[in-house]
This record gives structure tokens, sequence and C-alpha cells, in this order.
């Protein structure tokens, strides 16, 4: 874990999701890149707030709906009316647009927010967790969270 070389002495990683590492002294959020590496670091008592947010993927949800509807509309016309459209294509649209709105409404994304004061809107958006397992995000908090005290 190429993180252990930016600790400070008698600094431990004591829980790791994704890119981020909570140790006994600071936040760490780092990221290995082809073309070097991104670490961003804030003390705990710098923590001003923590935003846990989980929920269904709203953007999947609303193509999966317009594309049902519009290949259900283009069934419709082809049913009712002499207009011959690509029936094969409308049947598609709509399966498609079913399978994305089960997996819009059932599928979740989690994301968590770090706060600090005297941090730039860019610098806190690096300090933004994504698409990360609930139940270890949750314990990360926690843990994050005892040593903001």
């Amino acid at each position: 874990m190429p993180v252990w070389k930016h600790l400070i002495p008698e600094e431990n990683v004591l829980v790791r999701v994704g890119d981020f590492y909570a140790t006994n002294k600071r936040l760490i959020r780092y990221r290995k890149r082809f073309h070097g590496e991104e670490i961003d670091d804030i003390a705990y008592s710098h923590i001003s707030s923590i935003t846990y947010t989980s929920g269904s993927r709203v953007l999947v949800t609303d193509i999966g709906i317009v594309l049902a509807v519009l290949g259900i509309i283009g069934i419709v016309v082809n049913i009712f009316t002499d207009v011959s459209l690509v029936t094969p294509l409308c049947g598609v649209a709509t399966f498609v647009g079913i399978v994305f709105m089960v997996y819009g409404v059932f599928s979740k994304v989690t994301s968590v927010q770090f706060r600090a004061a005297g941090i730039s809107d860019a610098a806190g958006a690096r300090l933004r967790m994504t698409n990360v397992n609930p139940k270890d995000t949750q314990k990360f908090i926690s843990l994050v969270r005892e040593h903001m005290k």
C-alpha cells in the first residue's frame, strides 16, 4: 500500500474504504494514478461535518422511464394506425427502459462528503467518497467521528 510512505511518525492506518484511509491522526485520500499520485489529507480537528447520502439512481430511473414510454408510444402508434414504425426497435426500447427503471430503483448509490472550514470547493470535492459499500462506510464514519472529538 503506497500510502504508507506518506504517513508521519507514529501514524497508523486504522481502516480503509476505497481511496480513503482513516489513521490515528488524520483522514487521507490517496489515489495512485498513471501519471503519479494524488494525496489529500485533513486533520480530524478541522472536519466540520460529514454528510452521508444513500439512495436510488435517479438519472438511470429517469432514462428508463423515457425509453419505456417512447417504446410503448411507438408500439401503440404501430397497432392503431397505418404508420409503420420499427416495431422491434420499439419493443427493445421498452424492454431496455424497464430494465433501466428496475436497476435505477433497486441499486443504491452511497456517497459521503467530508467538509472542513477554510477548504475551497475544489479541495472539498476531492473529499467525497462515492459508490462505496454502505456497511463499510458507516464503520468508517463512526471511526472518523470518534477521532473528531
